[in-house]
């Protein structure tokens, strides 16, 4: 085989991450064909990429094991960046699919902030996507909508059709689910005219999203439109999507009167998902159809089905937990491999968000730096002003990214003099290798350049300043004694009003 060049396997791999969203027919073959291309090029980055999508392409028509557990064998055999992002992404995507929100939500944001400028934007895109859904589902309150904001804003930089229609339908759903139907209903619209506009078929997952939005308003007939053409012509990217659209139209023939029309629906859905072995969605048909025999008073069939419906639950639970423990000894095995390793050491010791020091590690430097007693060292304590209303005002997000920002001038303004370490939520520790005047001179600076950064890039009209108490080591001081009176420096700088240095010498 004659090796594509590297921009070759480039724009492939765009194409194809974009494709997994579109329609999964032929889409194997076609990944192996990159995986051989890339394998002949010698080039491992993109070789590991395409066993990643095969991972995905698993988890997504049901082999969810599978797919877990070979993306979890990338993630521990590659040094590759943008491949072990990835590894997190397609894990993600499999533990949501077994009901493991909180799992997904923690690889879905390694995956996301391991990438930047620089690396493949189409990874980038996938990941953000990925990233938005995840922390938003299942959500304690209100939709978070900044994350799909970030995504769809990279969507379009990139403009691939089927990458900024999921981040729509993804966006929508959420809504939807949220109860927020006016915002669902302008997502869903919007979809249909992108779409419409592009000449870009929507998937099944798609119409499903947009039917159900369309039914809650009331259009009852242009969702039942929708599914009808669905059905027959729409592509399906997951193992569920056309049961999922199967029961939805049976909820709106339910919600018509039409109930013979609804059983027929459902029986051909549970027809789809006892071939394919979809519990999930197997239960819910029979949840369905139960209540369908008992509007037309079949009560014996409405309580065989409800009896079905809870076994079918329980067994889907119990593969589930069995899939879920498989996955937990594989990653246990994967941590146990990798605990001793530079890069596992590294990880460990470094703060997830913004790449600082972590307290452990903090913690343990600082009586080793305390003992060699020739070195000036001075300490300071970092404190974000009012760090909760920006929480409050502008959402989590616009937090982290705040935090994020702060880590980046911590990292250019004390790296030549000395460490930075995030110490939990908004304080920060500073370690310098510096005398008190310099120490405090040097904090002044960092409390100009936070005040002085474009918080306008993250969000319309923020602020953030920081308050700082510093002070040097004395002879008889201990890591707990120069870190109290640092600590002390902080409460005088924030009674003092707050965005100034506080120094004390001894």
């Amino acid at each position: 085989m004659r090796p594509l060049p590297l921009a070759g396997l480039d724009a492939e791999l765009a194409t194809l991450v974009a494709a997994v969203y579109a329609s999964h027919a032929g889409l194997v073959p076609r990944i192996r064909e990159f995986e051989r291309a890339a394998r002949a090029a010698g080039d491992v980055r993109h070789e590991s990429l395409a066993k990643l999508m095969l991972a995905d392409v698993d988890n997504r028509n049901g082999r969810r094991a599978e797919g877990i557990h070979s993306a979890y064998e990338i993630l521990g055999g590659s040094d590759d960046r943008a491949v072990v992002a990835h590894a997190h992404a397609v894990i993600a995507g499999g533990l949501w699919r077994l009901g493991d929100n909180t799992g997904a939500v923690e690889h879905a944001y390694e995956a996301d902030r391991l990438l930047g400028e620089g690396d493949p934007l189409c990874l980038r895109v996938d990941h953000a996507n990925i990233f938005a859904l995840h922390v938003n589902d299942q959500r304690m309150g209100p939709i978070s909508h900044e994350e799909y904001r970030v995504a769809q804003r990279l969507c379009e930089r990139l403009g691939e059709p089927d990458l900024i229609i999921a981040n729509l339908n993804n966006w929508a759903w959420s809504c939807y689910v949220e109860g927020d139907k006016a915002t669902a209903l302008t997502l869903a619209q919007r979809m249909l005219y992108y779409s419409d506009e592009v000449g870009h078929p929507l998937n099944s997952s798609c119409a499903d999203t947009i039917a159900r939005v369309l039914f809650t308003d009331g259009q009852t007939a242009r969702a039942a439109e929708i599914l009808d053409d669905a059905l027959v012509n729409a592509p399906s990217t997951d193992i569920d999507a056309i049961p999922c659209c199967l029961i939805t139209y049976a909820e709106i023939r339910l919600a018509e009167g039409d109930v013979p029309a609804a059983v027929r629906l459902l029986e051909s859905c549970r027809e789809l998902t006892r071939r394919d072995g979809v519990a999930e969605m197997d239960a819910m048909a029979l949840r369905l159809l139960s209540r369908c025999h008992a509007e037309l008073r079949d009560f014996e069939a409405a309580y065989r089905e409800m009896v079905e419906f809870h076994d079918a639950w329980t067994l889907r639970r119990s593969e589930q937990n069995e899939v879920l423990t498989s996955v937990t000894q594989a990653r246990f095995a994967l941590d146990e491999a990798r605990r001793d390793s530079e890069r596992f050491r590294e990880m460990a010791e470094h703060d997830a968000l913004t790449g600082l020091w972590n307290r452990r590690r903090s913690d343990e430097y600082l009586p080793d730096r305390i003992a060699r007693l020739g070195p000036p060292l001075s300490v300071a304590v970092l404190d974000l002003d009012h760090f909760k209303l920006v929480n409050d005002t502008y959402s989590h997000a616009v937090g982290d990214a705040v935090l994020r920002r702060v880590g980046e001038i911590l990292r250019t303004v004390v790296a030549p003099a000395g460490h930075a370490a995030r110490h939990g939520g908004e304080e920060f520790l500073l370690l310098l290798d510096l005398d008190g005047p310099a120490a405090a001179a040097l904090c002044e600076r960092v409390r100009t350049e936070v005040e002085r950064a474009a918080w306008d890039e993250i969000a319309a009209g923020l602020r953030v300043t920081t308050s700082i108490g510093v002070t040097a080591r004395t002879g008889p001081d201990d890591a707990q004694a120069v870190v109290a009176r640092a600590d002390a420096c902080l409460y005088a700088a924030k009674s003092g009003g707050r965005n100034r240095v506080v120094f004390s010498g001894y």
